[in-house]
Formats: structure tokens, C-alpha cells, sequence
């Protein structure tokens, strides 16, 4: 198995990510109700692959404050203990799916840190 190192492989894992959060009754809401993610899916992605290159490969172009993003959200509809599990365990099933190597395991770190944080900010 192919370690990440393209844009290509951030955007299928974000893909096949989604495909998950979607499906799943439990966290959907944020991205159908909560939030309107789900009406520009593509750009969204493309969003989330700059921010995942910068972090991957120290490529420059995400400006935005990820965790502000995430609080304005979390006021409107609190994230709990149960949102981070599945969020962070569907991230890992879909890295492990298509991944292995030194990438794959700093992104799944970096999701954990971020996750742990969020969960410390946001109570």
C-alpha cells in the first residue's frame, strides 16, 4: 500500500471520508442541517486538501482559522465526546483503507491533536 503524497490522494481520502460522515445518522446533521457542506461538497474538498497539504507537505495556502470554523459551529450545535469518536474513527478506516506509511499515520496524529483540542476549547 501507497503512502499519501499527492493533492489527488488528500481529495480521494476527503471523498471517501464524506461518503461515511454522510451516511451516518449520528453526525450528518452538521454537514446537511447545522451547516450547508453538503450543497458544495467539491469545494469543501478542495479546501480541505489545501489545508492537509500545508500540514502534510508544508505547502503554503490555507488561511483560514480551522478551530474558529469549527467553534462557530460547535455554538450552534455542540459537538460531544460521541462526534469526535466517529468522526476520528471513520478518519482512520478511510486513511487505513487506501494508505499506509509516514504520511498516513502524521495525518491520523494530526486529527487526533486536533480532535483533543477541540474537545479542550470547546467545554
Amino acid at each position: 500500500m501507497n503512502d499519501i503524497e499527492t493533492r489527488e490522494d488528500i481529495l480521494l481520502i476527503m471523498q471517501k471520508f464524506y461518503d461515511k460522515l454522510l451516511a451516518d445518522d449520528a453526525i450528518n446533521f452538521f454537514f446537511t442541517k447545522i451547516t450547508t457542506v453538503d450543497q458544495h461538497l467539491e469545494e469543501h474538498f478542495e479546501t480541505l486538501a489545501t489545508f492537509w497539504e500545508q500540514s502534510l507537505f508544508l505547502k503554503g495556502g490555507y488561511y483560514n482559522n480551522m478551530f474558529s470554523i469549527h467553534k462557530e459551529i460547535h455554538e450552534k450545535s455542540a459537538f460531544t465526546k460521541e462526534h469526535y469518536t466517529i468522526w476520528l474513527n471513520y478518519f482512520y478506516a478511510t486513511i487505513d483503507t487506501y494508505f499506509a506509511g509516514k504520511n498516513a499515520e502524521q495525518m491520523k496524529t494530526q486529527a487526533l491533536s486536533m480532535a483533543t483540542i477541540m474537545q479542550i476549547k470547546f467545554t
